[in-house]
Parts: C-alpha cells; structure tokens; sequence
C-alpha cells in the first residue's frame, strides 16, 4: 500500500480540524488558472443587451426648491413643479439605494431637473414618487423610526 505524501499543512488540517494553526491557509482560489503568458487574456464579454441597459448620465438643472416633512417611519419630499401631471410617467425617473437617491424629472419645461442626495441622514428600505397636477412627492421608507435632523448627511449632489 503506498501512501500519498501530505503537506505540513494538510496533515495539520487533517489532525486538528478547525482549530488548527493553519485552517485559514487551507482555502484554495478557484478562479481560473494562469497560462504562464504575460499578455492580458480576456475573461468575459458583455452582450449588447447587457450593455444597453446602462443608462447614460443625463445633465440636469439641480432641484433646490423643496420641503420635507419627517414622520415615524416615513420621510415625504414635496417638490412644486407647475403642470408636472402633464408629463408621462417615463419621464419622471427614480433611482434608489439604502443611503441615496436621484430623482430626474425629464423634458419639464425644455429641459431635465434632478434631485439627488448622495448620502441620507440614515438609511431607507424603499424610495416611491407620486405624481400630482402641480406637485411630486416623494416618500422614503426608514429602515428605522427615528426621527431625522435633515435628508442628507452631507450637501445635495448637484
């Protein structure tokens, strides 16, 4: 019977399970392996449909003009915008994450307006906007009641 040689670290492994000195060494990477050439090789292509999903950066007059009210588990953002119930739902655009949002309101008056905060007071778990004749309101679900001291942790992103 032959034995298959192990190294120091296998048969420590081996011997200690868990708690030996070198269970952390143990993990081996997974990803591919070098083929001993210099030259960058690629890993992945993107499809087209991939790509176009990107949205590009569209530029925008800033929205300075708003006011808040703080509720228990909800923040409303009131924004007055003069006839923007005319406009179709795809042109008001929200995007959202628990500690930011952009808010781009398109082909309003001849041009795009934007509200974004690049960092909130605290996190939220869901970003809506309501559409109404003369008037958006957004409503941001806290990921705790408290009150806030302000939306934004920092400045308004521009």
């Amino acid at each position: 019977m032959v034995e298959e040689s192990t190294s120091a670290l296998e048969d420590n492994i081996a011997h200690k399970g868990r708690n030996a000195y070198y269970y952390a060494h143990a993990h081996k990477a997974n990803g591919p392996e070098w083929d001993q050439k210099e030259e960058p090789r690629l890993l992945k292509t993107e499809s087209k449909e991939e790509a176009a999903e990107v949205r590009p950066s569209v530029s925008a007059t800033p929205i300075t003009d708003y006011a808040y009210s703080d509720e228990d588990k909800k923040l409303k953002i009131y924004i007055a915008l003069e006839n923007v119930g005319a406009l179709e739902d795809s042109d008001i655009d929200l995007q959202f994450t628990r500690t930011s949002f952009t808010l781009t309101v398109m082909n309003y008056n001849g041009g795009n307006h934007k509200l974004a905060f690049a960092r909130l007071f605290d996190e939220i778990e869901n970003c809506v906007v309501k559409k109404k004749p003369n008037k958006l309101i957004l409503v941001l679900t806290k990921v705790e009641e408290k009150n806030w001291a302000c939306i934004n942790a920092g400045t308004p992103s521009k």
